[in-house]
């Protein structure tokens, strides 16, 4: 089968492809054209160094055939670029398939929403056990944090704030007891904070 796909059009679909930010519309079966216009084309050099042809001639369709493989792999790497930011945007917004993708480029779209949801996902378990890590930090040492000091009346057993059981205490009694608790017991004007 012969691809329709020509130097002309190459370059045309790469113009579009650098000028216009969304992706642009390609013929489905371009990526099989490409490749069996790039097979033709190596297939005519075989022949003209086969057939000892004018050594201009086979400069001259190496030439092209090094142009051609240049503007491919330009018009595929900008399409790429354009489907790796549609896939990080698309990530976010959860927007449908983007139009005009390749049926390759949709497999690689996939792949890549698919990567990036997998990496969220982890990171947003990360994020949970750090703030949890950090909730169970702050609370030991709130519970660490203590205040000495000494009873000025008589309290009977109590919990305190660290659910701890405490006493009783007698007046004049000395005890080092959690920040929270102590400053209860100091406001009811059961005990004085010692400097």
């Amino acid at each position: 089968m012969s691809s329709i796909i020509t130097h002309e059009i190459l370059y045309e679909i790469l113009t579009r492809e650098k000028t216009r930010q969304e992706l642009q519309k390609i013929d489905p079966e371009f990526l099989q054209q490409l490749s069996s216009y790039l097979d033709e084309k190596e297939l005519i050099l075989k022949s003209q160094r086969e057939k000892d042809s004018f050594p201009e001639e086979i400069k001259k369709t190496e030439k092209q055939l090094r142009t051609i493989r240049q503007l491919a792999n330009e018009i595929i790497e900008r399409r790429k670029h354009k489907i790796l930011d549609l896939a990080l945007l698309n990530s976010r917004t959860s927007s449908n398939i983007p139009k005009n993708l390749l049926p390759k480029e949709e497999e690689l779209y996939n792949s890549i929403i698919s990567s990036l949801e997998i990496f969220s996902s982890n990171e947003k378990e990360k994020s949970q056990k750090q703030q949890e890590e950090d909730e169970t930090k702050a609370l030991k040492n709130e519970n660490n944090e203590t205040t000495l000091i000494r009873f000025i009346n008589p309290v009977p057993k109590f919990v305190g704030t660290d659910v701890n059981i405490y006493g009783p205490f007698s007046k004049e009694d000395i005890a080092n007891l959690p920040e929270k608790t102590a400053a209860i017991l100091i406001s009811k004007k059961r005990a004085e904070k010692i400097q």
